[in-house]
């Protein structure tokens, strides 16, 4: 039985000023990024006098409190406020972190506190520089900055598995179940994405419409485009409300979902325009998570050391899958959704819990149901169901039992394979042979010649 580890072996890296820099790159090149885009605005709308005194400054200012959104930050605006995170630069940051620790060598608990320490700490020092002071982005970026660590950490530190094997209950289907749960939450984002990207296909005239009704330039069209794919996460978590059942909302008042929508005016964004029309309805569509759940359950079920081969087992494993699946899309919802404004833009995005349980219900439908019919118990009882449903089927057509067909058709093909009763049915007999006489003989050699 593994132990858990002594803090003694939670020296201070070698290299630890290398984990330290690769917290500061990866919180460095997010803020970058956004106050890039911020600048490129600025530039091309100079002269708009709907910017009034907008500086250089101010503009970095803002590009940087947008920035703290991505971990938790708000941003006070006329009558309003702004909360909707960007997911695409929070999940930015945590795989720019977790390169950045393998890419230097960095495989230890001590150089990832080191790195965590360093990432937020420099979010909070660029939020004070900023105008976004210290508050919850602060606590957010630790938060991704220890994803991020665990991401690059797990499976390279035996502390780490060793810390796993002590904790109860941990082993065995358990754990099997909760690495299923993180497959089907990745899983699960990437069917909204999916039908986020069929969404602007299909409506891909209206998208167009509002963006050329905006009439931005060649550089803001590219800011705005990359503006809507960081918060291609946010859209798909919506799209799974709403193919689950639960829906979404843009603005009070408004509610989306495969059963039936209603609307009110909506803010003028391009990516809006791949809304569904009123009176659509597709509730058919709420298969596809099943299909997905029975997708992971026979790509879980490839490798036999994977399958319950219990009860007990399979209840462990279930429960730990729902559990965490539930977890994880319960607290994807609710940082998918905020506020993008005063009034109705209050209330933005998905109920958290009520999506995730209706996703981790569906998936858990065809995950549960592989599992089951995978158990040896189940397996054989099919299997022996077949064969009584092949005998009664054969036995209704007058061929008797299939133990009587097979013997039928072996004792035919033995017959067909005894060489002795091939000659005796192809050589001529010499009665047939002088019956045929001299001129009719055409298998024999003519003696004359």
């Amino acid at each position: 039985m593994a132990t858990m580890p002594h803090l003694s072996e939670l020296h201070p890296p070698q290299n630890w000023l290398r984990a330290v820099l690769a917290g500061i790159e990866a919180a460095l090149l997010t803020w970058l990024l956004a106050v890039v885009g911020a600048l490129v605005t600025y530039v091309t709308t100079a002269s708009a006098p709907e910017l009034g005194t907008t500086s250089w400054s101010s503009t970095v200012g803002i590009a940087t409190r947008w920035w703290t959104l991505a971990f938790g930050g708000r941003v006070e605006v006329r009558d309003g406020v702004v909360s909707l995170a960007p997911l695409g630069v929070t999940l930015l940051t945590v795989v720019l972190l977790r390169g950045a620790l393998r890419r230097m060598g960095m495989d230890s608990i001590p150089a990832g506190v080191f790195a965590a320490a360093a990432f937020t700490a420099t979010v909070a020092l660029v939020g004070v520089m900023g105008g976004a002071g210290v508050g919850v982005h602060v606590l957010g970026a630790l938060v991704a900055a220890a994803l991020g660590c665990t991401a690059a950490l797990w499976g390279r530190t035996s502390l780490v598995r060793r810390a796993v094997e002590w904790w109860p209950g941990w082993g065995g289907p358990t754990r099997d179940g909760l690495a299923a749960a993180g497959r089907a939450v990745v899983w699960a984002l990437g069917l909204g994405v999916a039908l986020v990207a069929v969404a602007v296909a299909t409506s891909w005239d209206q998208v167009r419409e509002i963006h050329d009704a905006l009439r931005p330039d060649l550089a803001s069209a590219i800011v705005l485009t990359v503006a809507q794919l960081l918060y291609l996460p946010n859209l798909a978590v919506w799209a799974l409300g709403w193919v689950s059942g639960p829906g979404f909302a843009v603005g009070a008042g408004t509610h989306f979902s495969a059963f039936g929508s209603t609307t009110e005016l909506l803010p003028t964004i391009p990516v809006l325009g791949a809304l569904p029309d009123l009176g659509t309805t597709m509730g058919w569509l709420v298969a596809l998570p099943v299909l997905l759940g029975l997708a992971l359950g026979l790509w879980r079920g490839a490798a036999p050391v994977r399958r319950p081969s219990r009860w007990r087992d399979l209840a462990r494993h279930v429960a730990a899958f729902a559990a965490a699946t539930f977890a994880g899309l319960s607290l994807l919802g609710t940082v998918a959704t905020g506020s993008i404004g005063p009034g109705r833009m209050a209330v933005v995005g998905v109920d958290g819990p009520a999506v995730a349980a209706a996703v981790t219900g569906l998936l858990l439908a065809g995950y549960a149901a592989v599992l089951l019919l995978r158990m040896p118990a189940v397996a054989g009882r099919l299997r022996s169901g077949a064969a009584t449903l092949r005998e009664a089927t054969v036995s209704s057509f007058g061929f008797g039992t299939p133990r009587e067909m097979d013997d039928t058709v072996a004792g035919i093909a033995g017959d067909a394979a005894d060489p002795t009763s091939a000659t005796s049915a192809t050589a001529p007999t010499a009665a047939s042979a002088a019956g045929a006489g001299p001129g009719r003989t055409l298998l024999a050699e003519d003696p004359r010649r």
